[in-house]
């Protein structure tokens, strides 16, 4: 706001804000008197004279010519006045709008001013997912390991409790025991007979075979998804690693533009406050004028 300075005086001289504003209140107070003034003024005299004929008495004496030739004068120093209220609410204006855009002055305009180059902020780089891992295998490896996940669930599924060869395998084993069962009463006497048809050994043999199977599975599948995990996690931790140092980095970098910019809000700030409004000459005599009344009135 260079064109603001317009109202200050380089060596300065001049008013501080609180002055200005003492000697526009007074220039507003005399140009009240003034205005009231030749409101009032009147150009004739009135008399009123009883009608018993006695002496004239004089209600109202109206201006003279000296008077009357004293108004251009007196609207001059009325626009003077005004012209001078004016300069010095401006002035004090524009020092407050200095000092509000010292105290709005952010991180980043600073930086700008004194042509800094400050790093962006860090973001958190990319890491490894599941996905790119396996995306990243060969075609064999990948292959691979969908046949195992899709072997492990299908042993899984026919083994573990409530699966296919696990409820066939408990059902053989309750009809050893119980191989005969009774319904209804008397000649409608149902006799049902249970009769095994596959050695109970061979289900057992091909049960655990299986179960040794399905172990050694997903021993496989879980070797590879620990591969993964691992892979992701290191990957992470590598990324979070770099992340972490390089917001330290940029924070650190930050702090210090942020106590220069402190420091340099405290020293502008002190500088404006002291600028003093400079009284530009065409002003000078209805200033001088002003501040004797200030003066006479004190």
């Amino acid at each position: 706001m260079e064109k603001d300075m317009i109202f200050f005086d380089a060596d300065g001289k001049g008013l501080t804000s609180t002055s200005a504003n003492h000697i526009a209140n007074l220039a507003k107070e005399m140009i009240s008197e003034i205005e009231t003034s030749l409101k009032e003024i009147t150009l004739y005299s009135t008399t009123v004279t009883l009608i018993s004929g006695e002496k004239p008495n004089v209600l109202n004496k109206g201006a003279d010519n000296a008077e009357v030739e004293k108004i251009p004068e007196l609207l001059k120093r009325v626009a003077q006045a005004k012209s001078l209220i004016a300069w010095l609410r401006e002035a004090i204006k524009a020092k407050e709008r200095l000092l509000s855009k010292v105290r709005q002055l952010n991180f980043e305009d600073y930086a700008g001013e004194c042509g800094l180059d400050l790093e962006k902020e860090p973001h958190l780089g990319y890491y490894l997912t599941e996905d790119d891992y396996y995306a990243s295998k060969t075609i064999d490896e990948r292959c691979r390991y969908y046949t195992l996940e899709a072997l492990a669930s299908t042993l899984g599924k026919a083994i573990h409790p409530g699966g296919e060869l696990a409820e066939a395998r408990q059902q053989l084993q309750a009809k050893g025991k119980k191989p005969h069962e009774v319904e209804g009463k008397g000649r409608d006497t149902l006799i049902f007979t249970y009769q095994p048809t596959v050695d109970s050994q061979v289900v057992e043999d091909v049960y655990f075979s299986l179960q040794a199977q399905y172990r050694d599975v997903q021993s496989q599948l879980n070797a590879m998804k620990h591969e993964c995990k691992k892979a992701v996690e290191e990957s992470e931790l590598a990324a979070r690693t770099k992340f972490s140092q390089e917001m330290s980095d940029w924070a650190a970098q930050c702090n210090i533009v942020e106590a220069r910019l402190a420091e340099h809000k405290c020293t502008r700030s002190k500088e404006i406050a002291a600028l003093r409004i400079r009284i530009p000459e065409s002003l000078r005599d209805i200033y001088e004028t002003v501040s004797q009344l200030g003066k006479s009135k004190s």
